[in-house]
């Protein structure tokens, strides 16, 4: 301290220093710029088939199928709910068509090609395993393809033929 007091030089250089390391903490500490936040424009998606009100909906991008049904009005209760996947996020254009149940006798058919694991577990003698195989050897030209999956020989075939479809 009595360095400052006697030499101005030194008084200089420690308020030389004093500001530089005042500055470059000043830099530090300064606000980063915020990104631009990117907004995007709503979509159009219909609605089909067993729901209340079925049409065209305008939806935030990033919407998923069980927003749509809510606008929907929901699900008529001949609805095959379970064949609905409900987390399924929603694209521009998309038209999603919610099956009615089978009539008693009858059969709703599950689609190889585009049924998700639990629709594939309704089949009789399908089970976890055996829904990831058939979703693994996709897509299928005929049902006479499910005998490429391991655990579907020409017996399973035949109990599964009349239930599924392409």
């Amino acid at each position: 301290m009595r360095v400052l007091r006697r030499d101005p030089l030194a008084r200089i250089l420690a308020l030389a220093c004093l500001g530089l390391a005042l500055a470059v903490g000043l830099g530090t500490f300064a606000r980063r710029p915020v990104a631009p936040r990117v907004v995007r424009p709503p979509i159009t998606v219909s609605v089909s088939g067993e729901v209340v009100r079925p049409g065209s909906y305008e939806v935030e991008f990033g919407a998923r199928v069980e927003e749509l049904l809510r606008l929907a009005g929901g699900f008529l209760p001949t609805a095959a709910r379970a064949l609905v996947q409900l987390a399924a996020p929603l694209t521009d254009g998309q038209a999603v068509v919610v099956p009615a149940l089978a009539a008693p006798g009858g059969s709703a058919r599950v689609s190889l090609n585009s049924a998700d694991a639990a629709q594939l577990e309704t089949l009789p003698g399908v089970g976890p395993a055996t829904s990831r195989r058939i979703i693994e050897h996709r897509p299928y030209a005929r049902v006479d393809d499910l005998l490429r999956v391991p655990g579907i020989g020409p017996k399973k075939l035949e109990r599964l033929r009349p239930l599924v479809t392409l």
